[in-house]
């Protein structure tokens, strides 16, 4: 997952913890990337990560306006672009360390989520209050992140993997 940075990460997060507290206390905003590993990594599958990421060169994400993707209920910033965050995305999961995972549910859609996990009306009321709320920008990408859950189901950041600079 990519996390953004400040002051980007602190707004994103103040918003989900007032329209989606529920997820807000799962993980802060992120963009995620990849399929979920199938197993524990080895230090060779690390090594390969740690190898692909450092050849792709950092790049800059836009994220806003507002999004989302009724009739599925949820409200998001979009984020591009697509193709490159799809291009980093495929490298990684062409790894050893993707092998015998559950194929992706969902076509690959980059997004910063505001609100999961609510009603269709609330997610009409939500892209209404928020329409010129909601942060709009750019940010560089400059690493990927992997972050677990604890026994608490709080998502944490455990490893970073830098891009080319």
């Amino acid at each position: 997952m990519i996390y953004p940075p400040e002051p980007l990460q602190s707004q994103v997060n103040l918003l989900r913890a007032k329209y989606d507290p529920q997820s807000q206390q799962i993980c802060d905003a992120h963009i995620c990337l990849t399929i979920p590993f199938p197993r524990p990594l080895t230090s060779a599958q690390w090594n390969e990560l740690e190898l692909i990421a450092s050849e792709i060169e950092t790049f800059s994400v836009h994220y806003g306006p507002l999004k989302n993707y009724l009739p599925h209920p949820g409200v998001c910033l979009a984020i591009e672009p697509q193709a490159k965050l799809d291009g980093l995305r495929v490298a990684l999961e062409a790894s050893s360390g993707f092998m015998g995972a559950p194929a992706r549910r969902y076509p690959f859609s980059a997004h910063l989520t505001i609100a999961e996990f609510i009603s269709v009306a609330q997610t009409r009321l939500f892209m209404d209050e928020l329409k010129g709320v909601a942060p709009e920008g750019e940010f560089l990408c400059t690493d990927v992140s992997y972050a677990v859950p604890d026994y608490h189901f709080h998502f944490s950041e455990r490893r970073r993997l830098g891009l080319a600079s």
